[in-house]
């Protein structure tokens, strides 16, 4: 087999990228294209011209929009080419787009000398991917931009990503139903407390890290402004960092000027985010994404790409995973209405293997890419692909693993939170009436059993052995009866 179109690229002028999902190659073994799972089959008789520019009209006729090989294979294509081939064929699909991506890519113009006619083509097939909803025409090559960013920021979602269902509306539906149907005021609050609680200590349990009671109200505080703000930008993250940061340390003014990583127990660095040269450019581009209300109106998209991309730009040396599950919640916000939120951090902790592989399906392929050696302190950094993969990430793992986690939150998590509730509060009214204990100690024995399935161990027994034991076995009792319906008190 012979590689073509974005791998021929790649392996013709050595270029630093991530590899390629489905790489195109030609094989005798084939009369027709040929989709497999890890490649593209073309017969030999395809039509293409060996060279940098043949191939990359090829690719962007037969295998999409891969900005990140597109960019770099810039480096090595003389602008001068793309001019010639253009005025050849000026209505030529694949050298319109291309010209366009070049203009687009470096913020130089071309001189090309001739007016394309025909109809507009789309840079990115709307068919295939998640596309802008108001896309703008580029008259000089007929082209309609419909990306989802711009060239400093442009994640990539292909239509087979999104999940059939339920939508995001039907899921935010849910669960306002759920928190509403709850009776009375005062246990209504409660309701929403408990899940801002819950959200909270989820989003720092997935950093391993168990907040003060000062900084976990303050978290609170957060989640119940998210969605007010009306433009995002860098005063007001270095504003959020400051609050859920671990100390006064690690509080900064603005995105960090020197490079991060994260490393292993070990000393291996799992993730390299970009370098503070290229951070800003991508920054820029990100904000403007997160800004912009027309060309990404649907909300959940813009979400998994706001919040994963911004987790991946790392802009701070630290609060990054809390800032990006937070931006979760800031673009739902407006959908789901004041005063109420979707625990998904809860959730994800609870299926934090999933999630650290969707990192992973991110970090390992652009770590791989930087050279460096380990130092007492801090790795040597020796070359590194600069801003590029992190501004055109890939966003289809990321779509539906958020998806996942707010189907689980709101039809799992939600119901089962206010469940346990409604049965401490039913168990503790109860127990209450009957013992002449101190309120404290009933409501953590009430804790302690229903977290142990009805039962209180060993251990908890031999604490509150000053009690008698017709007391703990009575709580064990209506504990269970309450959470276990269908046993005896």
């Amino acid at each position: 087999m012979t590689s073509i179109g974005y791998a021929r690229l790649i392996t013709q002028l050595g270029l630093s990228v991530r590899p390629l999902r489905q790489p195109a190659a030609v094989s005798r073994a084939v009369n027709r294209r040929v989709v497999a799972e890890d490649k593209v089959l073309f017969p030999v008789g395809v039509a293409i011209e060996d060279t940098p520019l043949g191939h990359l009209e090829f690719a962007l006729r037969h295998e999409g929009v891969n900005l990140e090989v597109i960019e770099a294979a810039f480096a090595h294509i003389p602008p001068a080419s793309l001019v010639e081939r253009l005025r050849t064929t000026p209505n030529g699909e694949p050298i319109r787009r291309a010209c366009f991506l070049w203009e687009w890519l470096t913020g130089e113009t071309l001189e090309v000398g001739v007016t394309p006619a025909g109809r507009y083509v789309e840079l990115f097939p709307a068919e295939d991917y998640v596309t802008a909803a108001t896309p703008i025409r580029a008259p000089k090559y007929r082209v309609l931009d419909n990306a989802l960013g711009t060239a400093d920021f442009c994640p990539i979602l292909r239509r087979d990503a999104l999940p059939t269902g339920p939508s995001l509306d039907e899921l935010l539906a849910e669960a306002r139903h759920a928190v509403e149907a709850v009776q009375g005021a005062d246990l209504y609050e409660r309701a929403v407390q408990y899940l801002y609680l819950s959200e909270t200590r989820g989003s720092f349990n997935i950093e391993r890290e168990m907040p003060s009671a000062d900084k976990q109200a303050r978290f609170v505080e957060l989640l119940r402004h998210a969605g007010e703000v009306g433009t995002v930008d860098e005063d007001w993250l270095a504003g959020l960092q400051n609050v859920i940061v671990r100390d006064a340390y690690s509080r900064e003014a603005s995105y960090r000027v020197r490079q991060n990583w994260l490393e292993d127990a070990t000393g291996r660095v799992t993730f390299f985010p970009p370098p503070p040269d290229d951070l800003r450019r991508a920054m820029t581009g990100w904000e403007a994404f997160v800004n912009d209300t027309t060309r990404c109106p649907d909300l959940l998209v813009k979400a998994a790409c706001a919040a994963f991309g911004l987790v991946y730009l790392h802009p701070f040396m630290d609060g990054n995973g809390r800032l990006h599950r937070f931006m979760i919640h800031h673009i739902l916000a407006s959908a789901l209405g004041p005063g109420l939120l979707i625990p998904v951090s809860a959730v994800i902790l609870k299926h934090i293997s999933d999630y650290h592989a969707v990192l992973a399906g991110f970090s390992r392929p652009v770590t791989a890419l930087w050279d460096y050696r380990r130092g007492d302190v801090e790795p040597s950094v020796i070359s590194s692909p600069g801003g590029r993969p992190y501004r055109f990430f890939a966003a289809d793992r990321e779509m539906r693993f958020l998806h996942d986690m707010l189907v689980l939150a709101v039809r799992e998590e939600i119901p089962n939170e206010l469940a346990w509730l409604k049965g401490y509060d039913e168990a503790f009214a109860q127990l209450d009436s009957e013992l002449d204990l101190p309120r404290k100690d009933l409501s953590a024995l009430i804790r302690m059993a229903q977290s142990q399935g009805g039962k209180l161990s060993v251990n908890r027994r031999r604490q509150y052995a000053h009690l008698p034991e017709a007391v703990l076995d009575r709580i064990e009792a209506v504990v269970g009866r309450v959470f276990n319906p269908g046993r005896v008190a």
